[in-house]
Formats: structure tokens, sequence, C-alpha cells
């Protein structure tokens, strides 16, 4: 590893960030809002990348597969709910689409962002709580905590997201041009995600209940997004469910793009686009706005 990385990594053990570029002391003279409009994650890119493959690195030291685990586990996943719900209750996603290799390719095509955003939220809540050397340091930026888990779920599941192209291109016998719109669907999902983990990393910090709250509600929403099924199944009662839950467009989107060859449906994606905006801007106006008395609280 080089050096000026070592010494940096040894500034962000110790607490010590003279070169950052921006920092929180800076912020301290500012509205919420005027912190909001000059949040500029590029400013803390590099540290945030250290972070980011600091965590990577210290989740899988020492085991046996190492960094094939984010390959494994979805893989596990994988054979366990494509035996329960495609060979013993027989679920399709297409009437067309007849067979567990056609729920595997549809399943870990849901599966995916799922995990991004899962990974992400079940690790926000205690983000803060696992870093008090941080937190208690004037000069660090604690608003990228929370952000380290979004990319370090994002990095984890980007093996399992090539062994899917190469799955769905057997599969298909050809590769969709239509993947060059899913990009645009990374967007949403990050940016819905980080709201969220903002909001989480800092009600975990002054109710220390939230992380279980937090498991049971990703249980409910794994079945309340179309992963083990398709949307078309939901009865119409029930469809408000996916209207308001911006996964479902995403995971829609995703299968459509990938599997289907068609273009993202517009009107669904501006709609869950605009509600990961205002989750994203809402979460870390919450952040800033209650991260003063992270210190004190801790």
């Amino acid at each position: 590893m080089p050096a000026p990385v070592k010494e940096k990594e040894r500034e962000i053990q110790n607490g010590q960030f003279s070169g950052l570029p921006v920092t929180s002391s800076a912020f301290t003279s500012q509205s919420v809002l005027g912190q909001i409009l000059r949040f500029d994650i590029l400013k803390h890119r590099q540290v945030l990348a250290l972070l980011v493959n600091r965590d990577l690195s210290s989740r899988y030291r020492g085991s046996l597969l190492g960094r094939l685990w984010p390959l494994v586990h979805p893989l596990g996943q994988l054979i366990i709910y494509t035996f329960v719900f495609a060979i013993v209750l027989k679920i399709r996603f297409a009437d067309n689409a007849a067979g567990t290799s056609s729920f595997a390719v549809y399943f870990m095509a849901g599966l995916i962002p799922w995990s991004i955003f899962s990974e992400s939220l079940s690790r926000s809540s205690t983000v803060i709580l696992e870093n008090p050397n941080l937190v208690t340091k004037v000069v660090f930026p604690t608003e990228i905590l929370p952000l380290v888990n979004v990319f370090s779920a994002v990095c984890t599941q980007f093996l399992a997201t090539a062994v899917l192209f190469v799955c769905a291109s057997f599969y298909l016998g050809k590769i969709n041009p239509t993947i060059a719109f899913l990009p645009l669907l990374a967007l949403p999902l990050i940016g819905f995600t980080a709201g969220l983990s903002w909001f989480l990393a800092s009600l975990g910090v002054y109710v220390r209940d939230t992380r279980h709250i937090v498991a049971l509600a990703l249980q409910a929403g794994m079945y309340a997004t179309p992963i083990l099924y398709p949307s078309s199944k939901v009865p119409e009662a029930y469809r408000w469910i996916l209207h308001v839950n911006p996964l479902a467009g995403i995971v829609d989107d995703f299968r459509s793009i990938l599997l289907a060859g068609n273009m993202p449906d517009w009107p669904t994606y501006t709609t869950y686009t605009l509600i990961s905006l205002v989750t994203c801007i809402g979460g870390l106006y919450f952040f800033l706005k209650t991260k003063k008395s992270f210190a004190d609280v801790m």
C-alpha cells in the first residue's frame, strides 16, 4: 500500500483529518439548509473510499473464502428460495417462463437491488455508535459514515451482478442493449438508501432499539417488494403497497431492462426517483439537525 494511503488511514484511525477540504467545524455557523446545499460527496471521496476499503477488508479478514462471500451468500439464498418457491410452490414470473432456471434468474435480478438496500439499512442504525472515536473528533464529517455502509453494500453486490449478467445472457441467448439504462436505476436506489441510512444512523444514537425495529421492518419489506413473486400477482386491493414502495418500482424496472429488453417505465421511474430525492434530502437534513448532540448522548 502506498505511503500516502497508509498515512491517511492512520489519520482516520487517530481522528486527525487535517487534509479534509471541508470539516464539520466549518459548518457550525451555518444553518442545516446551508449545510445541505454545500454538501459535496466528491470533497470527501478519498476518505470515503478508504473507509469503504477498510470496512470490506475487516469484514472478510481471516475467513477462508474472503471477498467471495458476497457471491456465496446470495447464491445460497438463490438455492433455498428457488427450491421453496419454484419447485415446491411453483411460482412463475411469466406464463411462458416456466422452470427453475427462469425463477432463479428473475429472483436474482430482484435480490441484488434489495440486498444493497437491506445490507445498508441493517448496519446503519449502529454505525455512529460503532465509531465513537470519529464522532467525538470535531473536524470529522460524520455524515459520510452512513454512506460507507451504502457504498460498501454496492461493492459487495458487484460480483453478484456480474454473475447475473452471465446467467441472463445464457438464459436469454443474448444481452439486451437496454442494460445501458441500468445506471439510471442506481441513482434513485442509492439516493433512497442513503436518505434512510442517514435517518436511521441518527435515530439509532437516541433510540437503541432502532436496530431491532429495522430488522423486523426489513423482513416485512422483502415480502412487500416483488422479489419472490411478480407484481402482476399482487391483488388489486393491495397494489397501493407497491406504489408507495420505491424498491418495488426499481426491482420491476431492473428486471424489465435486463431480462425483457424494455426501457424503464418512465412515469414510475419519475415517481420513485422523486420519492428517493425527497428521502435523501430529508434524511440528510435530520442527520445534520441532530448530530450536534451525538457526542453528549454517547
